[in-house]
């Protein structure tokens, strides 16, 4: 499942372990890890678990885990859940997993609270643009922009209870603003339902936290985007039980025309995003809401999301790019990500 691949950009911030993951000083206990491929990318599981602890079954069932999730909220696969929601027509009844009608009564709740800006339905512009399953990177016509738009509006599927309709023909769901996050939450409910408590998973550079390292909190470094002075850490979390999201711009976009395309779509305008925004990473109790945040808040625009950010006290640590021409990238945070920061 490709999901890092469209609209969420998630790939944009690679987050860097700091902590050192060495034996545990306790002659019972020790370090395991575990990583694969999964959505187009890589989950990293670090945890502390007694000697001889069975990693081999727990990487299946981890595997197995991630595979439920694909299969509900993947657009690259042709017959998951929301694929066969988007082929649909207006007005037929489908009827989601729990996993997806999760990740969507999410998305939906941020979408209202943002009016739209953060939007599920926005997956006619994004493949439109070409960053969608097989799509082909180029400036569409406005013709072509002002029908797309005609398909996308939260307000244009309704989840009723159990039952999911679409009032218009081509709706195209795109839940990967919040799936890879939600990937992240459901890989620790499966450790916690193991026994483990103190861990560390990774998908993508979506991360979230459970108990301690060693001693200590878990730290977590956020990427600079130009990374010119040979220091890739910008800002250190700590990190306790929670969960840190990124997005980004700089690294999944087209240029066309000598001009710069980025993949965060402006649903008013049907283009994408043009703001001095390079990163926006939010700091949450799960991963998918992290994860649906930044994204909300990279598609505002740095103006808008540095106001919503404070007003409403999200976690939230932004990167920008200066508007005198030189190049340079300047940083703003909230108080409430201060915190947990040094």
């Amino acid at each position: 499942m490709k999901l890092n691949r469209i609209f969420i950009f998630n790939l944009a911030i690679f987050l860097i372990a700091l902590t050192t993951f060495s034996s545990c000083q306790s002659d019972k206990l020790q370090f395991y890890r575990l990583s694969g491929p999964t959505m187009g990318t890589i989950y990293n599981i670090k945890f502390i678990a007694p000697q001889g602890y069975n990693e081999l079954k727990l990487k299946k069932d981890v595997e197995i885990r991630l595979d439920e999730v694909n299969k509900a909220m993947s657009t690259y696969i042709s017959d998951s859940e929301i694929s066969l929601f988007n082929k649909m027509s207006k007005d037929e009844k489908f009827f989601p997993g729990k996993d997806f009608k999760r990740t969507l009564e999410h998305a939906l709740d941020v979408a209202k609270k943002t009016d739209g800006t953060f939007d599920p339905t926005i997956g006619t512009l994004v493949n439109l643009w070409g960053f969608g399953p097989n799509g082909k990177r180029k400036i569409p016509s406005q013709s072509d922009v002002l029908a797309a738009k005609e398909k996308v509006g939260y307000e244009k599927i309704k989840l009723d209870g159990n039952t999911l309709t679409k009032s218009v023909d081509g709706v195209y769901l795109d839940l990967s603003a919040s799936a890879k996050g939600y990937g992240v939450d459901a890989l620790i409910e499966l450790l916690k339902s193991q026994g483990i408590r103190n861990a560390l998973v990774e998908v993508g550079g979506e991360v979230r936290t459970m108990g301690e390292s060693l001693t200590r909190p878990w730290k977590i470094g956020v990427e600079s985007p130009s990374n010119k002075d040979g220091n890739p850490v910008v800002r250190v979390v700590t990190m306790k039980d929670v969960a840190l999201a990124t997005s980004g711009d700089y690294r999944n976009f087209f240029k066309e025309g000598g001009k710069r395309y980025q993949h965060t779509i402006n649903f008013k305008s049907g283009a994408p995003v043009a703001s001095q925004l390079a990163s926006v990473s939010v700091v949450s109790d799960t991963c998918m809401d992290a994860d649906a945040w930044a994204t909300a808040l990279m598609a505002m625009g740095k103006e808008k999301a540095i106001a919503y950010a404070k007003k409403n006290k999200l976690k939230a640590f932004f990167i920008y790019r200066s508007d005198d021409g030189s190049g340079k990238y300047l940083e703003t945070s909230t108080e409430e990500f201060d915190k947990i920061t040094k």
